[in-house]
C-alpha cells in the first residue's frame, strides 16, 4: 500500500492533525501580527508627538521671520526621517504656506509636493491610508507674547508601520514553516513504523480471503503481527482470525439453508406474479372509477359544462399563475334574460333543455386553451379568461351573447322575443398590490345587474377598481 496514496489513513490523518496545527498556528500568528502592530503604531504615533518638540520652536522662529528656506530645510529634514511620508505649513486661515511629501490638501485628497513644489495626486488605498498630528505654531516674542502664526501638520501611512513589522512577521513565518516541517516528516517516520507497515498487512491478509469459499485449503488461515507489545493492531489481527474461523464453521450450514431458500423462492416468484396481475387488475379498476367520481364532481349534471365547484378550483389555480407571472385576468357573469317568465310560460322542461342549448353554444364560441366556461348556478354561467385584458374579456363574451340571439329560440315573455344573455365583465391584474378576488367577482356582478338594468342583451365591462367596490343590490330575475 502507497503511504502517501490519497486513499491512506496517514494522508487522511495528516490532513486533519496538521489542518488543525496550521489553524492553530495562522491564528496565534495573526495574533502576534496584530499585537506587534498595534505596538508599532503606537510607537509611531508618540515619534510624530514628539516631533513638535523637536522642531516645533525651529517653525516657529523661520515663519515669524519669513526665512523660507529655514522652513524648506527644517520640512526636508522631517519628511526625511523613516516614519514621516509628509509634513506641511498652513497659515491662520488654513491656507497651504509650504509642504514636502504626501499631504491632504484642504479637499481631503492626497497629492505629493516635490522638492520643486509640484504637486501630483496620489492614489489611494489601503497601504497608502494616512494618519496625521496636527500642532499649533506659536511665537512668543520679547515681550513674552504668545503669537498664533499657523499650524504645522506631519503625515505618516501605514505602510511605513507595515515596514516596521515585516521582518518581524517573516522570522515568525520562517520559524513556522520549519516547525511544521520537520513535525510533518516525523509523523510520516512514526506512522509507517508503527502503523502503516501492520495496516497493509492485515489489508493484504483480508484481501486474498475469499468470502465466498473460506472453507478452501489454499487461503490464509490465520495471521499474526511482529512485535512483543501488543496493541491494538494485534487485537484487530486476532479478531479478524476469530471471524474467520467462525465464518468457515457456518458455512456448509449456510449452503443447506441456501439451497432450501432457493426453493422457496421459486414459490414465492410464482405466488407474486399472481398476486402481482391481481393488483393491477384492482389497481386499474380504481383508478377508472376515481376519474368518473372526479369528473362528476367537477361537471354540471344538467349543461354537460363546468359546475360551480370547478370554477372556483380553476379560478383560484388562475389567480395564483396571474400574481406568479404579472398577467391580466378576466372574469365573466351571463344571465339568461327572463328566464323565470320563460319557464313559467313554457315549462322546466323546455326551460332545461334551452340551458343545455345555452351552456352547449357558449361552449362552442370558446376557442383558447386559458377560457373556462362555468355553471354557476341556475340560469346564471360563468367564465374565466387567463392572460386576458378587459377589453378581450368583452369581445369574447359578446360572441357568446351574439351566439345566442343567433340561435333565434322563441321566448314569449321576453321584449326580443328570443332567448338572449346579458354579461357583466371585470378585470384586473392580480400582482397588483390592491387586487383582490373577491373585488374581482363583485365587479364582475355589478356589470351584470347594469346591464340587465339597461336593457338586457348586452355586456358591459365594469370599470377599473383597487379596493373591492360597494356590496352590488340583488340581481333581477
Amino acid at each position: 500500500m502507497n503511504l502517501l496514496s490519497k486513499n491512506s489513513l496517514a494522508v487522511h490523518l495528516l490532513r486533519i492533525i496538521f489542518g488543525s496545527y496550521f489553524l492553530v498556528t495562522l491564528i496565534v500568528t495573526c495574533l502576534q501580527l496584530g499585537a506587534e502592530y498595534e505596538h508599532t503604531q503606537s510607537g509611531v504615533d508618540n515619534e510624530l508627538r514628539a516631533m513638535d518638540l523637536t522642531f516645533g520652536a525651529s517653525l516657529a522662529s523661520s515663519t515669524w521671520r519669513f526665512q523660507g528656506d529655514v522652513q524648506k530645510a527644517t520640512l526636508r529634514g522631517i519628511s526625511n526621517l523613516p516614519v514621516v511620508t509628509g509634513v506641511k505649513i498652513e497659515d491662520p486661515q488654513g491656507r497651504l504656506v509650504m509642504a514636502q511629501g504626501n499631504i491632504v490638501d484642504h479637499d481631503g485628497r492626497q497629492i505629493h509636493v516635490d522638492a520643486e513644489g509640484q504637486r501630483s495626486p496620489v492614489r489611494t488605498g489601503f497601504l497608502n491610508a494616512a494618519t496625521s498630528h496636527r500642532f499649533p505654531i506659536l511665537y512668543r516674542d520679547e515681550h513674552g507674547v504668545t503669537h498664533d502664526i499657523g499650524a504645522w501638520t506631519v503625515y505618516s501611512s501605514r505602510h511605513v508601520v507595515i515596514q516596521k513589522v515585516a521582518y518581524g512577521f517573516t522570522l515568525i513565518l520562517i520559524n513556522s514553516v520549519i516547525k511544521t516541517l520537520v513535525l510533518w516528516f516525523i509523523f510520516l517516520y512514526v506512522f509507517n513504523r508503527w502503523l502503516g507497515r501492520p495496516i497493509t498487512r492485515l489489508s493484504g491478509f483480508v484481501r486474498r480471503q475469499d468470502l465466498n469459499r473460506p472453507d478452501l485449503p489454499d487461503s490464509p488461515q490465520s495471521i499474526d503481527l511482529p512485535g512483543k507489545k501488543r496493541h491494538e493492531l494485534h487485537f484487530l489481527a486476532d479478531a479478524i482470525n476469530a471471524m474467520l474461523a467462525n465464518l468457515r464453521s457456518h458455512t456448509i450450514q449456510n449452503r443447506t439453508l441456501y439451497a432450501q431458500l432457493e426453493q422457496e423462492k421459486e414459490s414465492l416468484r410464482a405466488l407474486n406474479k399472481s398476486l402481482e396481475l391481481r393488483i393491477a387488475e384492482r389497481t386499474r379498476d380504481l383508478a377508472q372509477a376515481n376519474e368518473q367520481l372526479r369528473s362528476l364532481s367537477l361537471t354540471d349534471g344538467l349543461t354537460g359544462i363546468a359546475n360551480r365547484r370547478s370554477f372556483d378550483d380553476t379560478l383560484d389555480q388562475e389567480w395564483r399563475r396571474s400574481v406568479r407571472h404579472g398577467k391580466p385576468l378576466t372574469v365573466a357573469f351571463i344571465d339568461v334574460d327572463w328566464f323565470k317568465p320563460y319557464n313559467d310560460h313554457y315549462g322546466h322542461v323546455a326551460g332545461d333543455a334551452v340551458l343545455r342549448q345555452v351552456a352547449q353554444t357558449m361552449r362552442d364560441t370558446v376557442c383558447r386553451a386559458g377560457e373556462t366556461v362555468a355553471r354557476y348556478g341556475g340560469e346564471e354561467f360563468a367564465v374565466i379568461a387567463a392572460d386576458t385584458d378587459g377589453e378581450q374579456g368583452v369581445q369574447i363574451v359578446q360572441r357568446m351573447c351574439d351566439a345566442i340571439h343567433a340561435l333565434a329560440l322563441p321566448h314569449a315573455g321576453s321584449t326580443l322575443g328570443r332567448i338572449t344573455i346579458s354579461g357583466g365583465v371585470a378585470s384586473c391584474i392580480p400582482a397588483h398590490p390592491g387586487a383582490r378576488l373577491e373585488s374581482l367577482l363583485q365587479a364582475a356582478d355589478a356589470a351584470l345587474y347594469q346591464a340587465k338594468t339597461l336593457g338586457r342583451n348586452r355586456v358591459l365591462l365594469a370599470p377599473p377598481f383597487v379596493s373591492p367596490p360597494p356590496s352590488s343590490p340583488p340581481s333581477p330575475a
